[in-house]
């Protein structure tokens, strides 16, 4: 059965790449542009997992990162932050702290790379309860 995952960024070039081989690799993959998209869809959708892009327009992916946090049904949710290598470390410190489960730097991380790690997070999770 296919993940549900929540993809959240701005960057066009790489939700097209990511949106071509997820759904491949048996991701169910909601792709949202604006931070606010974004959190309105995980709040009804309720995905297993996010991939998050900290670079986001208007509000900040941590400030998201937060958001999602202090919805309940959210708030153990994976979330893999996208992040460039010049981020701050005070930054990246903060998004852990505020429950961020895994990183990964979008600038120098391959497609197949990321993939690889999704796989290792779904097979970290909790198995799903068949309904």
């Amino acid at each position: 059965m296919a993940m549900k995952l929540l993809f959240v960024t701005h960057d066009e070039v790489l939700a097209k790449a990511y949106l071509a081989r997820l759904p491949k690799e048996d991701f169910e993959v909601e792709r949202y542009a604006t931070a606010h998209d974004g959190l309105a869809r995980a709040r009804h959708w309720i995905p297993e997992l996010i991939l998050l892009d900290l670079d986001l327009p208007g509000i900040h992916g941590l400030d998201v990162l937060k958001m999602l946090r202090d919805v309940p049904w959210l708030a153990t949710v994976h979330v893999v932050l996208l992040l460039e290598r010049t981020i701050a470390r005070e930054i990246l410190d903060e998004c852990q702290l505020w429950g961020a489960d895994s990183y990964l730097y979008k600038d120098v991380s391959p497609i197949g790379e990321v993939v690889a790690h999704l796989h290792t997070v779904r097979q970290s999770l909790p198995a799903k309860p068949i309904s």
